[in-house]
């Protein structure tokens, strides 16, 4: 295979949930947070700000599942929030991507390996992507494991 040639790998996520383990603000600050489980696990805890409200989201860590829990302020559907490291208040926005449902900011989550992932920040908007970057060693942990990262 060229250098120019893409590879392409599709995964049935349906079968065998994907949870996220290890994610981070680009700094490296853990966003994990084991004091409130979302499907028996860690959720992702960020801050969140929206109008002149503040807040913290708990994430579900599941990939494609949405049960999520706000916290500390009221955000109605189809609003867009703002999203920050709750320990070094990086804003989790990325800067190079809007989403390709409803052209909102989209956060970014880094994950280990140089991947991320990235999802809509307007409420009820579901759209998210998963960038695997070293892709034949994740296929391989996923399988052998049935979680990724």
């Amino acid at each position: 295979m060229s250098k120019k040639e893409k590879l392409q790998i599709e995964i049935d996520v349906s079968k065998h949930p994907l949870h996220l383990e290890h994610p981070t603000c680009s700094k490296g600050h853990s966003l994990l947070c084991d004091d409130v489980k979302i499907h028996d696990y860690a959720s992702i805890k960020v801050k969140a700000h929206y109008k002149e409200n503040s807040g913290y989201i708990y994430i579900d860590p599941i990939y494609g599942s949405f049960d999520n829990i706000i916290e500390g302020m009221h955000v109605p559907e189809g609003e867009v929030i703002q999203l920050f490291c709750p320990e070094c208040d990086e804003s989790l926005t990325a800067t190079s991507d809007t989403c390709q449902v409803c052209l909102s900011p989209m956060f970014v989550f880094h994950l280990p390996n140089n991947s991320i992932i990235e999802g809509c920040m307007q409420k009820g908007c579901m759209f998210h992507k998963l960038k695997i970057i070293n892709a034949e060693e994740q296929v391989a942990r996923l399988f052998e494991e049935r979680m990724l990262l």
